[in-house]
């Protein structure tokens, strides 16, 4: 290394900004060195990538993944929020697994490979969005909380599925909602009656629980109400098909499910039950849609203003945060206000 300073001026003294000018100015190029200058300069650049990447090493030893992700996922706004970030994640981790990467230290270039792989599941263009924002915004989590020693790999990508592939909405008519009720048992019948007369989210259906003459609860993390009042009713049909199932009146939905973290109540549970008779009534030729759960809340919103335009009312009942919400809801569903 001395060999090549000695090619160049006298290194003056003086402050940081004359020195950084003699350098731009008397730094030799590297088709003025020698061979075994060249040399000299080759084992400084690889030493000092190697000790570029002990320091990332170093940085990544110091994280913790599952506590990381433990703390994310406890700042979702709602279950159902927190299962579709767990989901994705989780995606994550098994597709780094299969390559044998450190999730923490993934690349751009890998994170794209990653998204790849996700669409040649065949999935819906827009789950696969949700689960690339899910993953995002965990990085973009692990990045402020590690002062930057995690960066974002998502950030930026290109390979995005386009967000024009939207699910048509298809509303079941009564005529659809007749044959299906006649047609699935008991217990799915109450789940479908709690949706489609009474408007319940399906995520909603875990957490009711019957106090003080009402049935309490969440919904996207907000408190089920009616008004001002704090817990809601349910129809007598809807409690009368919670009887005939045999379910808890007092916690009709709360069932537990296990899966590999242990065993929670979840309402992926209660959807697969209804897409499973659903999807059968639908292949047998019964019904105009394989219809999921959440179209049984829309049919109950369109059931419901066609009684009275009370928009005031229904935003109430379908647990919206404020009326112009709902209008565009119904407005999205295709009805004119």
């Amino acid at each position: 290394m001395n060999a090549i300073v000695k090619k160049a001026a006298p290194i003056p003294a003086g402050s940081p900004q004359e020195m950084a000018l003699w350098i731009k100015k008397e730094a030799p190029r590297l088709a003025d060195l020698a061979p075994d200058q060249l040399e000299i300069i080759g084992k400084l650049v690889m030493a000092q990538r190697l000790a570029a990447e002990l320091n990332t090493a170093v940085d990544l030893a110091g994280i913790d993944w599952q506590e990381q992700r433990e703390t994310f996922l406890s700042d979702a706004k709602s279950p159902h929020t927190r299962r579709a970030y767990d989901n994705a994640l989780g995606k994550l981790e098994d597709w780094a697994g299969l390559k044998g990467l450190n999730p923490l230290a993934v690349t751009a270039a890998q994170a794209d490979q990653f998204i790849r792989s996700l669409k040649e599941e065949g999935r819906a263009p827009v789950s696969i969005r949700r689960d690339i924002a899910a993953v995002s915004a965990f990085y973009t989590f692990l990045e402020r909380n590690t002062d930057g020693k995690i960066k974002n790999p998502v950030r930026g990508t290109r390979i995005r599925p386009p967000n024009e592939n939207k699910k048509e909405i298809v509303i079941p008519l009564e005529s659809d909602f007749e044959v299906i009720m006649a047609g699935v048992p008991p217990v799915e019948r109450a789940i479908l009656a709690a949706l489609a007369l009474r408007g319940l989210r399906v995520g909603a259906l875990p957490t009711l629980e019957f106090k003080k003459g009402r049935y309490h609860g969440t919904s996207k993390g907000k408190k089920l109400a009616e008004g001002e009042t704090e817990g809601i009713t349910l129809p007598a049909a809807v409690l009368d098909t919670i009887k005939d199932a045999g379910l808890n009146m007092k916690k009709p939905f709360a069932w537990e499910t296990r899966l590999k973290k242990g065993t929670v109540i979840n309402a992926n549970a209660i959807e697969s039950r209804i897409n499973k008779h659903i999807g059968k009534l639908y292949r047998e030729g019964k019904i105009r849609a394989a219809f999921s759960c959440h179209d049984f809340r829309h049919y109950f919103a369109v059931q419901e203003y066609k009684k009275n335009k009370d928009i005031f009312r229904l935003s109430k009942q379908l647990n919206h945060t404020g009326i112009s919400i709902t209008q565009t809801y119904l407005k999205g569903l295709g009805l004119e206000l």
